[in-house]
Order: C-alpha cells, then sequence, then structure tokens
C-alpha cells in the first residue's frame, strides 16, 4: 500500500497551522477595527481571513482526499493539532463574524 511520508504530513500540518494562524490573526484584527468603527478595514481584513481559511481547508481536505483513496496516512500528533487548530479558527471567525456584525448595529 502507498504512503504518505511523515516529512510530507509534517510539512502539510505545518502548512495548515501557519495558514490558521494567519487567519486567526486577521480575525483578531478585524474586530479590533470594527469595534473602532473602521468596517472597511475589518470587512477587508476578514476576507483575507477568510482567504487563509481556505488555503488551511484546501490542505487538510487534500491529504484525506488522498486516505479516501487509498494512500495510507500515517498517524501523526502533529496534524492531529493542525486540524484541531483550522477547525477552532473557523469557529472564531464565525463567530467574530456576528460579532462585527453587532458592531455595525450599534
Amino acid at each position: 500500500m502507498e504512503q504518505i511520508s511523515k516529512e510530507q504530513l509534517a510539512l502539510v500540518s505545518m502548512n495548515v497551522i501557519l495558514h490558521a494562524g494567519n487567519a486567526r490573526d486577521y480575525v483578531f484584527q478585524a474586530v479590533d477595527k470594527a469595534s473602532n468603527g473602521d468596517f472597511d478595514q475589518a470587512d477587508e481584513l476578514m476576507q483575507k481571513a477568510n482567504d487563509e481559511i481556505v488555503t488551511a481547508h484546501k490542505a487538510q481536505t487534500n491529504t484525506l482526499q488522498l486516505e479516501a483513496e487509498g494512500i495510507d496516512i500515517p498517524y501523526s500528533p502533529l496534524f492531529g493539532h493542525a486540524q484541531d487548530t483550522l477547525m477552532t479558527v473557523k469557529s472564531e471567525l464565525n463567530i467574530m463574524r456576528e460579532i462585527i456584525k453587532l458592531y455595525k448595529r450599534i
């Protein structure tokens, strides 16, 4: 059975963590801008955050697709951490999107 190497999986994992982390930074910058009434900048930062999430999610999904195609994916705590980070940041993005809506109403 074909298998992805631990080195390849570590690289994918770090890519997911990097892009999810970038997204988190953009999200919190966006909320800060929104709290000061700069909604155009907040929206731009949220779009950048979303773009980073999409990049991270594609890396994760491509790896999972390999497994669906029969390529063995070795167990990796780092990949598990990357997936956890991605899902947490996606949740933060969704929550902060709602908080920005509230700031716009105020």
